[in-house]
């Protein structure tokens, strides 16, 4: 029987090799062969059952590819991209003149809406609506205001009665 090149159509007359491209295993030239990572093909006992007994997915074809459902997630992975999170306490709350602090500190500084907004890497139109009291900036914009405006929006909630 005569095979053809998976990727280019070609037909194979010197041998073909098992890649991996994108985690799908292909059957291809020796010039195709470059765009992929060898892959060793499988017996034809292992397309049946793999070592534990299950079946591959090349029996179902509609298993997901991924080792992991996306329901589960490896612990490994959670130490790969440390979370920063700033942490309040129970006793530290939004200040409830926070917009007016905020607009007397951008104007103090000379600075306008889009001048300020491109120093924190933030929309415009976002910083007027936490001017105007529209919006309530989360915890890590609300650090960054701070941080840039020389303000203190979180203040202790027993200070604010």
């Amino acid at each position: 029987m005569t095979s053809y090149c998976e990727l280019c159509g070609r037909q194979l007359t010197t041998g073909k090799r098992a890649v991996l491209i994108d985690g799908s295993p292909f059957n291809v030239c020796i010039p195709c062969s470059k765009h992929g990572k060898p892959h060793e093909s499988a017996s034809p006992d292992s397309n049946i059952l793999n070592r534990g007994g299950k079946a591959s997915n090349i029996i179902n074809p509609n298993m997901n590819r991924n080792r992991y459902s996306s329901n589960s997630k490896p612990s490994t992975n959670r130490n790969r991209y440390p979370v920063h999170r700033i942490q309040m306490t129970d006793d530290t709350i939004l200040a409830s003149d926070f917009s007016r602090l905020i607009r007397e500190a951008r104007m103090k500084k000379g600075f306008t809406h889009e001048q300020l907004a491109n120093l924190m890497n933030e929309r415009a139109a976002l910083l007027r609506k936490y001017e105007t009291g529209a919006l309530k900036p989360d915890e890590v914009l609300a650090r960054k205001l701070e941080r840039h405006l020389g303000i203190k929006l979180y203040v202790d909630s027993n200070s604010e009665e």
